[in-house]
């Protein structure tokens, strides 16, 4: 697969060429108080079914494909589910498809969901070899089931960053975040964000804003804040500095016009790593443009499963994910979390299970 080196050349750059000589390129963030404030409330939608997924663990693709078309209609607005397709993606895209593999077959994003999606993005014309697939690397994909594929031909693409493809030679930076970018993420025009429903024994819970961790070379290194205040990655600006980074207008403003988050198994406790006494069916999707305001309605989920389940709230912990809101502040600017700010729609028969 081959990248072109000449779009780099449209990233914003804001220091001298001092740093330009050391190969760190940094984007400087918003002035506290600039950003505008959204003004409509943004959708998550939540489909859940019964028939989807059962004791055995085995997972109906129609359904998923049903559940996916239904929420992006109600998502959209619109009356067909091509229509939807079209309206978030356009035909000429190079789409990446971010799936979480980090922790094998049955707590990673399914393949059920994915090529569902890649249904979705051919209806909207965009071309099986535009399509890429992709973690951060080729182990976790075929350990969740994937199977790669390196070729331009008629199939969508599926390899990790490593190897081969790897990270881009320049840093990064925004905020408190110095890294090196997949090559795959400057390759592609939109992505289709895939989460996992489940908590994070240092974040809190891991859904679409913790997902991009996955894009960086050097994610270990922002799990634990070693400022003089000593936080975990759940309280520090870590993440929202990551998407930032990726998708706001003082990074590279990428697209981001869907994420579905899968939260067919989910899990509340001992995450991210697989533990089968800590998970549970959930039997639902979670679909959304805004990733603040869908991580706020996954991380109620998980918090009236653990309260169900007799744990302890994840609030007051030093875990507590307020990574999310600080997602949401001006600085940031990625979302909307203030939960009456949200539009929860129900496209499923069953209920959402929320707080």
């Amino acid at each position: 697969m081959k990248f072109d080196e000449n779009r780099r050349d449209f990233l914003k750059k804001s220091i001298g060429a001092g740093l330009s000589l050391y190969g760190i390129t940094q984007f400087s963030l918003p002035i506290l108080g600039t950003a505008e404030a959204k003004s409509t409330k943004p959708s998550v939608v939540i489909a859940r079914d019964e028939k989807v997924i059962d004791k055995r663990f085995q997972i109906d693709p129609a359904v998923v494909r049903k559940m996916l078309d239904d929420s992006v209609i109600k998502l959209t607005g619109t009356k067909k589910a091509v229509d939807a397709w079209r309206e978030l993606f356009r035909s000429d895209d190079i789409v990446g498809i971010k799936v979480n593999t980090l922790s094998g077959r049955r707590m990673s994003s399914s393949l059920e969901i994915v090529y569902a999606i890649v249904e979705g993005l051919k209806s909207a014309g965009v071309k099986e070899k535009n399509i890429i697939i992709w973690d951060k690397s080729d182990r976790d994909l075929e350990s969740a089931g994937f199977q790669l594929n390196r070729k331009a031909n008629n199939d969508p693409r599926c390899y990790g960053t490593i190897p081969p493809i790897g990270y881009e030679k320049d840093i990064k930076m925004l905020g408190s975040i110095a890294s090196r970018l997949s090559r795959i993420v400057s390759h592609c025009t939109a992505f289709v964000n895939v989460p996992v429903l489940k908590h994070h024994t240092m974040a809190g819970v891991t859904l679409s804003l913790k997902n991009w961790f996955g894009a960086i070379n050097n994610p270990n290194k922002y799990h634990f804040d070693t400022s003089v205040e000593k936080k975990m990655v759940a309280g520090c600006n870590y993440i929202p500095d990551v998407n930032s980074l990726l998708f706001s207008s003082s990074g590279l403003d990428k697209k981001q016009p869907l994420i579905v988050c899968d939260a067919l198994m989910a899990q509340y406790d001992m995450g991210p790593g697989y533990n089968p006494r800590r998970t549970w069916i959930y039997g639902g999707l979670m679909v959304a443009r805004d990733p603040v305001a869908l991580d706020r309605i996954g991380l109620e989920i998980i918090e009236n499963k653990r309260r169900e389940a007799g744990f302890d709230s994840l609030m007051g912990t030093d875990i507590q994910p307020d990574y999310i809101s600080i997602a949401a502040d001006n600085f940031h600017d990625l979302g909307i979390d203030k939960r009456d700010d949200i539009k929860l729609i129900n496209a499923g028969n069953l209920e959402p299970e929320l707080l």
